[in-house]
């Protein structure tokens, strides 16, 4: 099994008008990433709409993504749901079907206690000894925040908790979970803004919503951090802000699903309550997309 790292895309599922999933256009844009040099695949998360799938859905969204990946570049499940037992049976079918890992959100919509959380994830991790465990803070969404010295004790208690995507969007948490945790654990920021910063205080990578759009950028900046030409990085950095920005940082989906229907993937379909953008909406998109393709020497 593959650990994460560099740019892993977070894919969005494409839908039909008649809101059931387009699995030709997800095997479309599984190819689509692959060819641009992305490294790995998130399936299922926030960008990826998994929490408005039912779990049959999911499992047949993670099954058709294996399947056209064909082994090529790692592939890690989102299994995060609101009950520990859904959470359980998600993990239990991404092992069977051969993902490289699963993601875990932190339980969400009530609150927990600190203990609760980390007898939920330890709960899991003895679980499921022979896969790699990915935590996932975004407290934003999951109201309930992943501490530092949880993510910490997590670390240094199971092995097979091996790293965190971190979109807290905040960079004194991204540092403390680099700092605080054991040697060999993967900390992947989940906020664009923040990656090659955080290759340069020990992260391993992205996972992106806009990368899954535009993944040239993003695989210049890790293959010149890789070759130690941080210039080349920063001047990367500040042209794949840009880009974000204009993708509303991924997150807005509607604009992520429309813009990849301007590369040729998917028609923008959503699942409600999610409206696709209007007229009006989608071309002052493209407008502004080209506008800051042209700076960045990028195209549809």
């Amino acid at each position: 099994m593959r650990l994460l790292e560099g740019v892993v895309v977070a894919h969005t599922t494409p839908f039909h008008e008649d809101e059931s999933i387009d699995y030709e256009a997800l095997r479309k844009y599984v190819n689509f990433v692959i060819e641009k040099k992305v490294h790995g695949i998130f399936v299922c998360g926030t960008t990826g709409e998994g929490l408005i799938l039912s779990i049959e859905e999911r499992k047949k969204v993670l099954e058709t993504i294996i399947e056209e990946n064909k082994g090529r570049i790692a592939v890690v499940a989102h299994c995060g749901a609101i009950n520990l037992r859904d959470t359980m049976e998600l993990i239990d079918h991404a092992k069977k079907v051969g993902a490289d890992g699963v993601g875990i959100v932190a339980p969400f919509y009530y609150s927990y206690t600190e203990k609760e959380l980390y007898n939920y994830y330890a709960t899991i991790a003895r679980e499921f000894k022979d896969i790699p465990i990915y935590l996932y803070n975004i407290p934003s969404l999951a109201k309930n925040e992943l501490s530092i010295p949880l993510v910490s004790k997590l670390s240094y208690d199971f092995e097979n908790i091996v790293g965190i995507k971190d979109s807290s969007g905040n960079f004194s948490t991204i540092l403390g979970y680099i700092y605080n945790t054991r040697k060999d654990f993967i900390v992947i920021t989940g906020y664009d803004r923040a990656f090659f910063p955080s290759l340069m205080m020990g992260g391993k990578g992205t996972v992106t919503g806009p990368g899954g759009v535009f993944p040239e950028i993003f695989v210049k900046i890790y293959d010149s951090f890789k070759k130690k030409d941080y210039e080349a990085c920063l001047e990367l950095q500040k042209k794949q802000t840009k880009l974000s920005l204009s993708l509303h940082d991924g997150a807005s989906i509607p604009v992520l699903k429309k813009a990849l229907e301007f590369r040729g993937i998917g028609k923008g379909y959503m699942r409600r309550p999610f409206l696709p953008l209007n007229e009006e909406e989608s071309r002052s998109l493209r407008e502004d997309l080209e506008k800051v393709l042209l700076e960045v020497g990028l195209s549809f």
